[in-house]
């Protein structure tokens, strides 16, 4: 019974820090899903909620800002947030706005 209020109440607490950090950091909903702390990415709720958002155009462009950021700057130690940024990619292509694959054509290795 401990275990569980300590549950609820952590889940709890990090809802309210992602609103206090969404309302003092302009920082969008889809931004703050798009820089997902989970080492193997963002779950599919997630990339759902990102995928709705960028059907409004300026989270369109904060996402597509984020993700060419992330393509731009590899780290081989930080190899996990290129890995994130390509299944976030990816469902956009498949669930997103039809020319997000436009924005990220320029990004292709040759």
């Amino acid at each position: 019974m401990l275990g569980e209020i300590k549950k609820q109440t952590s889940s709890f607490l990090q809802e309210k820090y992602k609103t206090v950090k969404l309302v003092l950091t302009d920082v969008t909903p889809a931004e703050l899903g798009s820089y997902n702390s989970d080492p193997w990415g963002p779950d599919a709720r997630t990339m759902t909620r990102i995928s709705e958002a960028s059907f409004d155009v300026d989270d369109y462009w904060r996402i597509v800002d984020i993700l060419h950021r992330r393509f731009h700057v590899v780290d081989a130690k930080e190899w996990r947030q290129s890995y994130k940024a390509l299944v976030l990619l990816e469902f956009l292509l498949t669930h997103g706005p039809e020319d997000i694959g436009e924005e990220f054509h320029c990004d292709k290795v040759s």
